[in-house]
This record gives C-alpha cells, sequence and structure tokens, in this order.
C-alpha cells in the first residue's frame, strides 16, 4: 500500500491499536463514495452511482479507478501464507 505505513501510525494513535484488516479498504471507499457524492451533487443513490465510474482516486490502498459500468480496473489480491505465526506473501494477482 502506498500510504500503508502512514496509515497505520495515525490509525494506531487514534484507536490505541494495530490497524485492522480492513481498515485501509474501508478508509478509501469511504472517500471514493465521497468524492462521488460531490461530483454528483447529490446523496441521491442513482446519481451517485452514476458517478462511480469516473473515479480516479489515489489513497492508502493505492489508485482506484473504475470502467465505464462501474468495475472495478486493476484489482490486485494477494495472496500469504503463515508458518510459525510468520506471514509470506506467496503471489500477487493482478485482475
Amino acid at each position: 500500500m502506498n500510504g500503508g505505513a502512514e496509515f497505520a501510525a495515525k490509525y494506531a494513535k487514534r484507536f490505541g491499536h494495530p490497524i485492522e484488516f480492513d481498515a485501509p479498504f474501508t478508509y478509501d471507499a469511504v472517500y471514493i463514495v465521497v468524492d462521488a457524492m460531490k461530483r454528483a451533487n447529490s446523496t441521491d443513490p442513482a446519481k451517485v452511482l452514476a458517478k462511480v465510474s469516473g473515479t480516479d482516486y489515489k489513497g492508502v490502498t493505492g489508485e482506484t479507478t473504475f470502467d465505464a459500468k462501474g468495475d472495478l480496473q486493476h484489482g490486485v489480491i494477494s495472496l500469504y501464507d503463515y508458518k510459525d505465526g510468520k506471514k509470506t506473501l506467496l503471489d500477487v494477482v493482478k485482475m
């Protein structure tokens, strides 16, 4: 994650414990929706959804863009293995 270390430090300071698994993704998702609401100048779900396809958001987890149908572009799935309590990256699958 591009902003992962800074986000983790701010999160730990504010909440008093390490980041939860989904915290960075949720953080970015909220700001993506807020951005779409601003561009739609509305909170109407249909109007907001229509603006998601124009999203180009650079956040904690990296750059997030959507195609004309609103589907995520350039998605990534990271696969990990855990042995003896140690996390090891196995592979990164790009969509």
